[in-house]
């Protein structure tokens, strides 16, 4: 009896990293109510060397969160709100006049600008040129800066941008299709305002603080007394490197059938789920695992991929295929329906299964037998009577359904 491979571990150092990287993640949050998911997404894009797209109206603490955020890294960091009317050189950098008219060389001057940042946000990104987008959609997917004659190699690790929606004009697709994650920004619930007005203020005393310093420590500076200054020594980039390095020896081999299935699932159901999409992904799981200390993922690392939609339209599709997987996905606004209700719904299945005919009717009446008995389960796990219900209405169906088709066509119910 051959003995099977010890699981892999990661490495005491990596573990380290990731639980300081995981510290200072945490710090971030406290500055914010309800951000934690759009923090913890800025943090897998960096780790990923991906880039992020936050969605929502102004005033939903996007520019803030992500300032907040830079401040842990010890990195370049260039950002600007961009409109219809702002020109290529206010991203790119200046011409270099002088070298113009000394040499005839036509680059631009790019110190402190876009191409020399690590970390780089854009607010309203989409309002941008079609010159200034064209030159992104090089600069974040192949990372490389048309300067002149030349071509340069940047070493942007991400680029953060914000919108108030995501425009319906297919120009923008392939520009917008290179922000992997996407996270929406709402106002906080009414419950929270006060917490938001405590935090807000703090953070304002903060600014005041880090304007007068002088003034308001006195001649010695005092800023060993500031919490915030003590959050100023940022988490290197070598230490950051070494990090994304280890999100490439995560083992992904026990989650990738079930993303497999979640994804035929999305595009059964009409989800644009691209190979590109499906294939990065995997580096979101990998560094969520890692971030949980982890060598080897688990399903629970493929939350991240409810944030990996194109259509916002599609976000609820995705979240609800991932929770019939078994994948713990949290649904915003998801509302707990009754026993009542739940039980309505059964009887109009088993109504619909005699009048269905066609294969893939009754692979959606599967699906929503299925999802009915999760809800269940969730909602409502002392329903015994009408889980068992359910479960004798789907295999009633199953057994109608091999009646009338092969089993080949079973195989993705």
């Amino acid at each position: 009896m051959t003995t099977p491979a010890p699981a892999p571990v990661l490495s005491q150092p990596t573990r380290v990293l990731a639980r300081t990287f995981v510290t200072r993640l945490h710090e971030v949050k406290r500055s914010f109510v309800g951000r934690d998911e759009a923090v913890d997404l800025v943090a897998l894009a960096v780790l990923c060397r991906e880039h992020v797209l936050l969605v929502g109206p102004p005033g939903t603490a996007k520019t803030s969160l992500l300032e907040r955020f830079r401040r842990i890294l010890d990195a370049r960091y260039f950002s600007y709100l961009l409109s219809r009317f702002t020109e290529p050189a206010e991203l790119f950098g200046p011409v270099d006049i002088r070298r113009f008219q000394t040499e005839g060389v036509y680059e631009v001057n790019t110190a402190g600008m876009l191409p020399e940042a690590d970390i780089a946000f854009l607010d309203e990104v989409f309002q941008g040129s079609s010159a200034i987008l064209n030159t992104l959609l090089t600069l974040i997917n192949e990372r490389t800066f048309h300067n002149g004659a030349r071509t340069v190699d940047v070493n942007l690790i991400t680029l953060l941008g914000s919108s108030n929606d995501i425009p319906d004009d297919p120009v923008l697709a392939a520009f917008g299709d290179r922000f992997l994650l996407r996270c929406r920004l709402d106002y906080v619930p009414d419950d929270d305002i006060e917490d938001v007005l405590a935090l807000g203020w703090r953070g304002e005393q903060e600014l005041i603080n880090l304007a007068e310093p002088a003034r308001a420590h006195g001649p010695s500076g005092g800023q060993d007394d500031d919490p915030a200054a003590r959050t100023r020594v940022g988490f290197s980039l070598a230490d950051l490197t070494a990090l994304r390095r280890a999100v490439a020896g995560i083992d992904l081999s026990a989650v990738r059938g079930p993303f497999a299935r979640i994804v035929r699932s999305l595009r059964a159901e009409g989800v644009a789920f691209s190979d590109r999409r499906a294939v990065k992904a995997q580096k979101t799981f990998a560094a969520s695992a890692l971030l949980a200390g982890r060598a080897v993922a688990e399903l629970a690392d493929l939350a991240p991929l409810v944030h990996l939609w194109t259509n916002p339209r599609d976000e609820q599709t995705m979240r609800r295929v991932a929770a019939d997987a078994g994948v713990p996905v949290d649904q915003p606004g998801h509302t707990v329906r009754s026993v009542g209700e739940l039980r309505l719904d059964l009887t109009e299945l088993v109504g619909q299964r005699a009048r269905i005919a066609r294969a893939e009717e009754f692979r959606e009446l599967l699906r929503r037998g299925h999802r009915l008995a999760l809800e269940l389960r969730r909602d409502h796990p002392d329903a015994r009577d009408l889980l068992a219900d359910v479960q004798r209405q789907q295999r009633e169906t199953i057994i109608v359904y091999r009646e009338r088709f092969t089993e080949e066509e079973l195989i993705d119910v």
